[in-house]
């Protein structure tokens, strides 16, 4: 029977926004990919935010949560008044607060929809960060078991899952985030108009939240270094929490000629492709989806060697250069390998696509649709 005859299914996506992150920017492109002849989608949102809500598919009904500051019980009765009236089939919920209110949820609602949570970082070094460690902990080891499946960005992800938080292997799958890479292309090649881009000079530029996770700090003090030897220049595209201590230490270092944080871009993809090199500077990831972002561009890159994520990407000498989290002096090392050996830099640069077609938003998509056939055959 074609895909044609059958009814559709219905798929409701839970974020807590569309923020300007890794995981918000891979659901919209997992909007984008899923065939819509054999699924109805529709998506839940806390708060109808953030930058990717205009890159969102017309044809994707939204459903705005109106949640407050984080930790709002409210969403939970909201989120099963929705699945109650609506009565999805599947359920598709991404990052660990989302996880949390529509596992919950579900269950207030006593709905018959199949759930699968969506895991982005690894949960130990969350916790680490951002304390409470106790409580979220017994919240995922108490609620995750009553998803119908947990899929996880990662291998690392998924083997924390289970060594700390006792979730059965079975209900775990590895599906990385998916990268479009011939979108990624075209923006690519639109024209740069920063003019950084003209000078000549080596020109590093680095993406992501300014938020302590992603371990700007270390970049820029490593770039110091690396400014003193070469002149160059870096560019940290993104936007968060920790802009004025990154501007308070890019002034006490002297560097406010040399460093520039444009905030949020649209549209990173040129400055990516145009970049000398793609530096990844986080104290931990849950995969990197910059990095195969920048791979797909031919950009040669350097990652942290996170817990989880960057090395299941990339091959040390191959495909990128890897260097121990937190290494000001290993960072600034590799960023002065790559910037003046050209063999170096031709070699990364030749090989990051076909690396980067592991992660193609075709083959995610087509994992994901095959694990929703599955859950929903009988249904």
């Amino acid at each position: 029977m074609t895909h044609e005859a059958v009814e559709r299914l219905h798929l409701l996506f839970v974020l807590p926004s569309l923020g300007g992150g890794g995981a918000e920017r891979a659901s919209v492109d997992l909007l984008r990919g899923i065939n819509r002849k054999r699924f109805k989608i529709a998506l839940a949102l806390f708060s109808q935010s953030g930058d990717f809500l205009q890159q969102l598919p017309d044809d994707v009904q939204v459903y705005n949560l109106r949640g407050g500051k984080q930790y709002d019980l409210r969403l939970v009765w909201r989120l099963a008044g929705l699945l109650r009236r609506h009565r999805p089939t599947l359920v598709l919920s991404i990052l660990r607060y989302a996880n949390m209110v529509t596992l919950l949820a579900h269950r207030v609602a006593r709905s018959q929809a199949r759930v699968i949570a969506n895991e982005q970082n690894l949960p130990s070094a969350e916790f680490a960060l951002f304390g409470g460690a106790q409580v979220k902990r017994a919240f995922l080891k108490y609620l995750y078991p009553h998803a119908d499946v947990v899929t996880a960005i990662s291998k690392g992800i998924a083997s924390e899952l289970t060594s700390l938080y006792g979730l059965a292997e079975h209900k775990i799958r590895v599906i990385p985030n998916p990268v479009d890479a011939a979108r990624i292309r075209t923006l690519g090649a639109a024209k740069l108009g920063h003019p950084w881009f003209q000078l000549g000079l080596p020109v590093v530029v680095a993406a992501g939240r300014l938020h302590p996770q992603k371990g700007f700090i270390y970049l820029i003090r490593a770039f110091a270094m690396v400014r003193n030897a070469l002149p160059c220049k870096l560019v940290i595209l993104g936007e968060g929490p920790q802009r004025s201590d990154l501007e308070q230490l890019i002034a006490g270092l002297d560097l406010g000629d040399d460093v520039v944080l444009p905030g949020f871009q649209d549209n990173p993809y040129n400055f990516m492709r145009n970049a000398s090199v793609f530096v990844l500077s986080s104290v931990y990831e849950g995969f990197g989806n910059v990095l195969v972002e920048a791979l797909a561009l031919g950009t040669p890159v350097i990652s942290t060697a996170c817990p989880v994520g960057p090395e299941e990407i990339i091959a040390d000498g191959v495909t990128g250069i890897l260097v121990p989290p937190a290494d000001e002096e290993g960072l600034a090392e590799a960023m002065l390998r790559v910037l003046q050996d050209a063999k170096l830099w031709h070699r990364l640069s030749a090989n990051g696509p076909a690396r980067a077609t592991a992660f193609a938003l075709e083959r995610v998509v087509s994992q994901y649709e095959t694990l929703f056939e599955q859950l929903t055959s009988g249904v």
